[in-house]
């Protein structure tokens, strides 16, 4: 199952908030075989929190970029073991599974460490080190490593102990058990006299080798306290497998590196390459979701987006330009990108995305709930300004109309809701109002930026005019910008004030009533795309041609 975001531009407003969210939905009525996850990319204004809590729907995820990261490469399905699985679980796993690390998860799905092949080789390297090796047992992983039955479990669950055995002469057997630093585990064929012996001591567990049945066993466990398994293989296998009952806690590696899903692709690679580890585990907001390993970044994974209420790169979420991009659900202008295989465009002459999207469901036979016809409501009314916009066009007012009956609120009651949510400019940073809608293009050789902010009067204009200028101008050098451009809105008398960062070359071709210096009226001005965008763009037309 593949993730595919769905994503409005960037600083984003309503209509492609509400729209993304509606539409990645739709998508997965219609495709559950993948997974479409609604995006935004930048913060959100009062009326738009406001419209999703009237919904009941959860804001959309903020992503400053989908640009590749750890979370497209992590296996989530990765074997894992267990703290109590005996090593000889591991070494199958790694063998059968091809992997080269194996997470230790606890039975709440807690992450606990690491073993993989390095911890292996450490554990085999240790046994053939000077002195006699000591293991830790888990009496319970007798009858999963050795075939057999397990006698007895005896009083102590785990301990650590030296593996010995008896193939020898009784006597000199006694001697080399006597000398022990510590008592071992016996490992012993049917032999009465050593079994005996080792009962006689406290031994803290015998396999006995190559008996199946208890009866051929001449020695009374009654008092023994310590574990008995009766093993159907030789003692020389027994012994092999023993060694691999030992827990994987004890060479788990518990101070392995985290890696967070959202560590870039690149990051994460060149950390695993420059490290010593062969597989890292992958955590998301603190819970252990998968492992990557080296062969993760073998190839170069591309996010998927479906673009929403915009089709220029320049506007698209950080990283869309290494996207492979599968639809574009626009009203706007058509500048997209380029792509290697065809894609789906759905663009009409409308006045909001959210009524494209209304559409959508109308062409594919399904019903819109009312928590998303809430939203597309949303929507529609802002970007159209309730219909008022010269971009309305029919198909709004049909949408809005059907979009009415589904939820039963009033189009124009919810437009004075949304409108209210209008935070006064006195108390808003410059830069912020500046920035919360600002889309920038490339034209005739120029990149342009232009930003709405909508106000309930224009009375006070004087107030936050040149504090507003000041930010325009400001916007347009740190973004290396040729033209800024910000349209402040009055959606009540439908008028609009026009601020600059001071581009003359284009500014003094400008067919609006200059006012004051960088500043202009436009009046019956509501729409960025319709009316000021078309301007911008015939004012370069313009100066290319002349220059």
């Amino acid at each position: 199952m593949k993730t595919i975001y769905v994503a409005g531009h960037k600083n984003p407003d309503m209509d492609c908030t509400c729209a993304a969210v509606c539409y990645a939905a739709l998508k997965q009525r219609i495709d559950p075989s993948h997974t479409y996850i609604p995006i935004r990319s930048g913060p959100l204004s009062a009326q738009i929190r406001d419209a999703f809590e009237l919904s009941g729907i959860a804001l959309p995820a903020h992503y400053d970029t989908i640009a590749p990261s750890v979370r497209l490469v992590t296996h989530t399905d990765f074997p894992s073991l267990h703290p109590d699985d005996p090593m000889l679980e591991a070494f199958h796993a790694i063998e059968t599974r091809s992997v080269s690390a194996l997470p230790v998860i606890c039975p709440e799905q807690s992450f606990v460490g690491v073993i993989g092949v390095n911890e292996l080789i450490s554990f085999t390297l240790a046994q053939n080190q000077d002195g006699r090796p000591s293991y830790d047992f888990l009496v319970a992983n007798f009858p999963k490593v050795l075939p057999g039955t397990l006698l007895q479990s005896g009083s102590v669950e785990r301990f650590s102990a030296h593996i010995m055995t008896g193939s020898m002469p009784s006597e000199t057997a006694f001697d080399y058990l006597n000398r022990s630093d510590k008592k071992p585990l016996l490992v012993i064929g049917n032999r009465t006299d050593i079994i005996q012996f080792a009962v006689d001591r406290g031994f803290p567990a015998i396999v006995v080798t190559g008996v199946q049945d208890k009866a051929e066993i001449q020695v009374d466990f009654g008092s023994y306290d310590g574990a008995v398994f009766l093993s159907e293989t030789d003692s020389v296998e027994s012994i092999r497998l023993l060694r691999l009952s030992s827990p994987v806690r004890t060479i788990m590696d518990t101070e392995v590196p985290r890696v967070e899903a959202s560590t870039l692709f690149d990051k994460a690679k060149n950390e695993l390459i420059n490290s010593k580890y062969r597989g890292l585990p992958v955590f998301d907001e603190g819970k252990y979701v998968g492992m990557i390993s080296r062969r993760s970044f073998i190839e170069r994974p591309r996010p998927k987006l479906i673009m929403v209420d915009h089709n220029e790169v320049s506007q698209a979420v950080g990283g869309a330009v290494e996207a492979e991009i599968l639809e574009i659900v626009d009203h706007h202008r058509l500048a997209p990108p380029s792509t290697t295989q065809p894609i789906a465009v759905t663009t009409r002459v409308v006045g909001s995305t959210c009524t494209l999207v209304y559409e959508e469901f109308a062409s594919h036979g399904l019903a819109v709930e009312e928590d998303l016809a809430i939203l597309l409501l949303s929507g529609i009314v802002s970007d159209t300004v309730n219909l008022q916009s010269p971009t309305t066009t029919e198909a709004d007012r049909r949408a809005i109309h059907r979009l009415e009956t589904i939820t039963g609120i009033s189009a124009s009651e919810h437009a004075q809701r949304l409108f209210s949510q209008i935070t006064a400019m006195e108390s808003r940073d410059a830069k912020e109002i500046v920035l919360a809608d600002f889309k920038q293009y490339e034209h005739a050789g120029k990149t342009v930026g232009i930003g709405q902010v909508e106000v309930t009067t224009l009375t006070d204009s004087d107030t936050y005019g040149p504090r507003l200028q000041k930010a325009v101008a400001a916007v347009a050098q740190e973004r290396r910008l040729d033209w800024a451009l910000l349209l402040v809105t009055d959606v009540i008398k439908r008028n609009s004030l026009l601020l600059t960062s001071g581009y003359k070359e284009g500014e003094k071709a400008l067919t609006y009533e200059k006012i004051d210096e960088n500043t202009f009226d436009l009046p019956g001005v509501l729409s960025r795309k319709k009316q000021l965008l078309p301007e911008v763009m015939r004012v370069l037309d313009d100066a290319q041609q002349a220059g």
